[in-house]
């Protein structure tokens, strides 16, 4: 009797449950046409709006193999980059495994995640510590480990342990070196920078940065930091903005944040970025 009942059930049961399992993919996905691609991304991954150093990161990485993407968050960047048919490996470096997760997801949901290495560390100056990240809980952007630079983690005093490694260490374990570093690390800049010196001492790589402010440290503070790394690496830093060699901080001291160009000091500022703005539209 009791398996007559189940097998009068099943049907309408299976059926009840495909349409909440459908209803819940559908509310999760997207799907839109990205840089000639139809991508199927988790909500929230493609903004309408493009950011401000998206249209240079898609000019550089047409001219890179191996790129580290730096606090990749869900994913962006990567999706950018996996378009250019010169890259060979992109590695993701988030210490939010929640938000990592979220990048090889959409990766995978697009058959790209063979160009992927996944490091769910900290960059940092050294590797092997144990510190603290400052965000809310999930895969939330602004986390950071200076508690200064996230409002998130300052006012919900939310943080969790994550351990650290040098960009320096990563180059190293996997016998590679990378042709473009995207660096946006909420006012981490100089302490990941430190982790990779010896990278920086191969002039080869370009780096592409995200530069912050905070209460606690001003443009022009955290500017003079990476100038003198500069100094030490021979390397030269230009303000994406204008196109600019930079030379002091008297040019961004009014920027909240903007985007720096680091390039070997004998390379030069490449022609096929002069044309494109910040901000500009990828397509």
């Amino acid at each position: 009797m009791i398996d007559r009942i189940k097998k009068i059930l099943l049907v309408p049961y299976l059926k009840t449950m495909n349409y909440f399992l459908k209803s819940k993919f559908t509310n999760q996905y997207e799907t839109k046409i990205f840089l000639g691609r139809r991508l199927q991304t988790l909500k929230g991954t493609l903004a309408e709006k493009s950011d401000y150093d998206e249209a240079w990161l898609y000019a550089l990485s047409q001219h890179s193999k191996i790129m580290f993407d730096v606090g990749c968050h869900w994913g962006k960047s990567a999706l950018i980059v996996t378009s250019s048919i010169s890259l060979e490996k992109i590695f993701l470096i988030d210490p939010n495994p929640l938000s990592l997760s979220k990048a090889a997801e959409n990766l995978i949901m697009n058959d790209l995640i063979s160009k992927a290495v996944l490091v769910s560390k900290a960059a940092f100056k050294v590797s092997g510590e144990n510190i603290k990240l400052w965000t809310m809980p999930g895969a939330f952007s602004g986390a950071s480990i200076d508690k200064n630079f996230t409002e998130s983690g300052r006012i919900t005093e939310n943080c969790f342990n994550v351990e650290t490694i040098t960009l320096d260490d990563i180059a190293a374990q996997n016998n590679i070196l990378p042709d473009l570093i995207k660096i946006d690390v909420e006012g981490a800049e100089v302490s990941v920078l430190q982790g990779a010196v010896s990278i920086a001492q191969r002039q080869n790589t370009t780096f592409i940065i995200e530069v912050h402010s905070c209460e606690g440290q001003s443009i022009e503070e955290n500017t003079s930091l990476i100038l003198n790394w500069c100094t030490k690496t021979r390397y030269a830093a230009y303000y994406l903005s204008q196109h600019e060699k930079l030379s002091g901080t008297e040019t961004i001291k009014h920027r909240g944040r903007y985007h720096v160009l680091l390039l070997p000091e004998d390379k030069e500022y490449p022609d096929y970025l002069k044309s494109i703005k910040q901000g500009d539209p990828l397509d």
